[in-house]
């Protein structure tokens, strides 16, 4: 009799699955601000995930090359090119309505690009794309519109070492950011909170830079 129950829960589970598929799942938020940076599923559900984002530009978990990094003075001064790395992803859920990709520095809660409002069957992001996108984006921490690359203080951190997440969001539904004068594009914060309760899944490849260990990129 209780094997009877047993397997008719799991079929009943089962029938569940296929007649109402999982969406926006419950978010956790990392420490302080950088909440404003990223959304995490909770690790229950990493047995589910098939959604993955990789680079020919960077290797995850290596160090970026010159010509992903800041040209000018942030943290540092930097040498170089400031072009967004390409990025392709596959295995989004068949019911994604959006795409967003973010940038952000997770060693010092910095946001350095954010796009929104990819279409569903759009699964990759050119070298560069930043520059010549129509797809709207927000402005980073400095309060320019588009990417900037990495340039951080080369002494707040042991070995330098700053952590860039590149986030994908497989989202629910189109965004829609509230409006801002003419001129002025949305903050990092808009598109954080307007994602929350609508990302179905994330994927992420995490890039490493260093001044300490850069001299091509000529940090000083």
């Amino acid at each position: 009799m209780k094997t009877r129950i047993l397997l008719f829960l799991a079929l009943v589970a089962m029938v569940n699955l296929l007649v109402f598929p999982p969406q926006a799942g419950s978010w956790i938020t990392p420490r302080g601000n950088a909440q404003m940076g990223r959304l995490l599923l909770q690790d229950a559900t990493d047995g589910f995930r098939h959604f993955r984002v990789t680079s020919t530009t960077f290797q995850d978990n290596g160090f970026v090359p010159a010509s992903m990094v800041f040209n000018g003075q942030i943290g540092s001064s930097c040498i170089g090119g400031n072009m967004s790395p390409d990025l392709k992803w596959s295995g989004a859920p068949a019911w994604t309505k959006s795409f967003a990709v973010v940038t952000y520095d997770d060693t010092a809660n910095f946001t350095h690009w954010g796009i929104y409002n990819i279409p569903p069957d759009v699964t990759e992001l050119a070298e560069n794309a930043s520059a010549t996108t129509n797809f709207p984006q927000i402005s980073n921490d400095i309060f320019t519109v588009g990417y900037i690359g990495p340039c951080p203080p080369p002494d707040i951190v042991p070995n330098g070492i700053h952590h860039y997440l590149f986030t994908v969001y497989a989202l629910d539904k189109k965004l829609d950011l509230p409006a801002f004068p003419p001129g002025v594009p949305a903050p990092s914060e808009t598109l954080f909170r307007a994602m929350i309760g609508h990302v179905i899944e994330t994927a992420m490849i995490t890039g490493l830079f260093s001044c300490d260990n850069a001299p091509a990129a000529g940090c000083s």
